[in-house]
């Protein structure tokens, strides 16, 4: 399975430096030659020094390779989580997420939900929101010379619309404003929820923002939690699940969202 994700490496490389500007070239070459001398550590610093100048998926989709090549489960899922959410559609770093998930040490087996409901919450999770946008843009096109020309036929015969056109406009209208709610709901959800991911081999999930409060359960490296919030820059409230609720030191967390 590790070689699975290993093979996905360097082809996204190429693709990166060519839509970069010709001053960072040289920098992506030397990451590249680190990378290729299983110099990861070197790799990960010279693409955190890209980040700093402007970022991409493919640049998260790399460090989370140069991550999982240096041993750091957590730190690779968490890059990947951050090159999901800018292009949620990529199959790359899907693949890689859900190699690396199969590695982890806590697993939940969820209950079943309606088919409906699930392909809902899996369509969120991986909807580009530019999509729907486009889609409605062109049905409000349609939409707009199905109009045109019922207002046209009226004028130069008299006579109303046929029901086809009617029903045509109605079912136009329907498309627009579902795509529309879609959009709002899935650009509301990933605004309103913060999610990280752990990054130390093993976190003591607390009772309340204080180390010596009691131990509720643990988590391991790479389980994705819900920020639910955070107190003093030091502690964070997570949710593992939403059944698992706890206090955690912030500098175990890889935040996803900025």
């Amino acid at each position: 399975m590790r070689r699975i994700i290993i093979l996905l490496i360097v082809l996204p490389l190429s693709a990166l430096i060519a839509q970069t500007g010709l001053n960072r070239e040289p920098l992506f070459k030397k990451g590249i030659s680190a990378y290729a001398n299983e110099d990861y550590a070197k790799a990960q610093m010279i693409f955190h020094q890209l980040e700093q100048d402007g970022v991409s998926w493919e640049l998260y989709y790399n460090l989370g390779n140069a991550y999982y090549r240096d041993g750091k489960r957590g730190y690779a899922i968490q890059y990947w989580e951050k090159a999901k959410l800018l292009a949620p559609a990529q199959r790359d770093i899907r693949h890689n997420l859900s190699v690396a998930q199969q590695e982890l040490i806590d697993k939940v087996v969820l209950p079943d939900m309606f088919p409906l409901f699930r392909w809902y919450l899996n369509m969120q999770e991986h909807l580009p929101l530019h999509l729907p946008v486009m889609i409605s843009g062109i049905l409000l096109v349609f939409l707009t010379l199905t109009i045109g020309y019922a207002r046209i036929k009226k004028r130069k015969e008299g006579i109303y619309p046929k029901k086809g056109v009617v029903s045509i406009s109605v079912i136009l209208f329907s498309l627009i404003l579902v795509l529309h709610l879609i959009t709002l709901d899935t650009g509301l959800k990933r605004q309103k929820e913060k999610y990280a991911i752990i990054l130390d081999r093993s976190v003591n999930v607390l009772s309340g923002p204080l180390q010596e409060s009691s131990v509720l359960f643990v988590l391991h490296e790479g389980s994705k939690v819900r920020i639910n919030k955070e107190i003093e820059d030091k502690w964070a409230n997570i949710s593992y699940f939403d059944d698992k609720i706890g206090w955690v030191n912030l500098k175990s967390l890889g935040k996803i969202q900025p």
